[in-house]
């Protein structure tokens, strides 16, 4: 499985070192990769804050920064985060779990468009006044964008899925 991942200038070195492989000998999860599904997951964390904080400026941030329908974008990235820690051979739901995995990317994809068009028409409809935070989510929407419709190492990620190998 190692050697799927070939370079196409017919040298036959493996794209990716060894050390980038885990235990079930696919693609591990980049670090960068966690991190983009933990800031798709935003709203659930502004929305959770309240809750468990005592601080009121934590209170305030998530007052301004949250209405239910954001938590719209964060579900497809939910996916992709509980496939992420069931994307193992011996899952009780692999078929399900291989399923999620394989449209990782575009799930991942389609909650930052969501966000961005819901804070866009927020803005248009003037629910929500355009300041520094706002920007600052738009921004690493579209870098998360590029960074999903670009990265190769993401696409070698998202098409494998460890199997069950056959002892004999």
């Amino acid at each position: 499985m190692i050697f799927n991942n070939l370079n196409t200038n017919n040298t036959h070195m493996p794209k990716y070192s060894f050390e980038d492989y885990n235990e079930h000998n696919v693609l591990k999860i980049p670090s960068l990769l966690i991190l983009l599904n933990l800031y798709l997951l935003k709203y659930i964390i502004i929305f959770i804050l309240p809750m468990i904080s005592k601080i009121s400026a934590i209170k305030a941030f998530a007052h301004d920064h949250f209405t239910v329908i954001l938590l719209l974008p964060a579900i497809p990235a939910f996916l992709v985060l509980v496939s992420m820690i069931l994307r193992v051979p011996e899952s009780r739901y692999l078929k399900i779990v291989k399923q999620i995995w394989g449209m990782g990317r575009w799930l991942l994809l389609s909650s930052a468009i969501l966000e961005i068009i819901i804070i866009s028409v927020y803005l248009l409809l003037d629910i929500k006044q355009f300041g520094q935070t706002l920007l600052i989510f738009l921004y690493l929407d579209f870098m998360a964008i590029i960074f999903l419709l670009k990265s190769q190492r993401l696409r070698d990620v998202f098409a494998e899925f460890p199997t069950k190998e056959i002892n004999s």
